[in-house]
């Protein structure tokens, strides 16, 4: 399972990268970059001094770019629906709603941020493709430049689109079956979320994890209908 994280750059419009499941970045490095591979040390030495041409808002690789992005949104909402359909079960004396209503908002915080960085992004596309085509001279890509002409021209589509798929669950048949093995880690650990979640069989876990990764699926396949260039 991959899990994107977010790390800054320009305005937090680069972000996110991609980190496979068990991915540690050693003290002191910065990881710019996609580790899909799962269980591994990333280590980053110290950039070397020097002075470069910096050209503003080129993204040459923006399928990179966009694809994470929606990536990360995808996972942000199936992580809502776990909060609204997992989590909430675990209420009680020591995990209160208060809490519960906390984590939802500080949940809600981080979609807002990045679809409002995501926006930003695609509002740069007109000065992103003069940019490039400068850069590129006589030999830009046509699919770069349709890709970012794309994102600029079918952002309230895809923005529309990942609100719609905030009310959609997943697929009822495996969110059903993995909430009654919730259930019946509460009848023998009580309200205990660690000892439930960590209790639970791996067929079980995996029933979850083709739940949640639907939703992600999902939302993606979605986006890459609006935005076929990306594909």
């Amino acid at each position: 399972n991959q899990s994107p994280i977010f790390l800054g750059g320009q305005g937090g419009l680069v972000g996110p990268c991609r980190m496979a499941f068990g991915t540690i970045i050693a003290a002191g490095s910065i990881c710019r970059k996609d580790v899909l591979e799962p269980d591994r040390l990333v280590i980053e030495g110290n950039v070397k001094s020097g002075s470069i041409p910096f050209i503003p808002n080129i993204y040459q690789n923006i399928k990179r770019i966009t694809l994470n992005n929606i990536i990360y949104i995808a996972n942000l909402l199936a992580l809502e629906h776990w909060y609204a359909h997992v989590r909430s079960q675990f209420i009680a004396d020591d995990f209160p709603e208060l809490l519960f209503d906390g984590l939802n908002e500080k949940l809600n915080m981080a979609i807002d941020e990045r679809m409002k960085r995501f926006k930003a992004l695609s509002q740069k596309m007109p000065d992103s493709i003069k940019a490039y085509q400068n850069f590129a001279k006589d030999k830009p890509s046509v699919l770069v430049l349709q890709q970012k002409q794309e994102l600029y021209d079918h952002w309230a589509e895809l923005e529309a689109s990942f609100g719609a798929r905030r009310n959609m669950a997943g697929k009822d048949e495996l969110r059903n079956d993995f909430l009654e093995k919730i259930r019946l880690g509460i009848k023998t650990w009580g309200k205990d979320y660690i000892s439930v979640i960590k209790g639970l069989q791996a067929d079980d876990a995996e029933i979850g994890t083709r739940w949640l990764q639907g939703i992600v699926d999902a939302v993606t396949a979605e986006a890459l209908k609006i935005m076929p260039s990306f594909t």
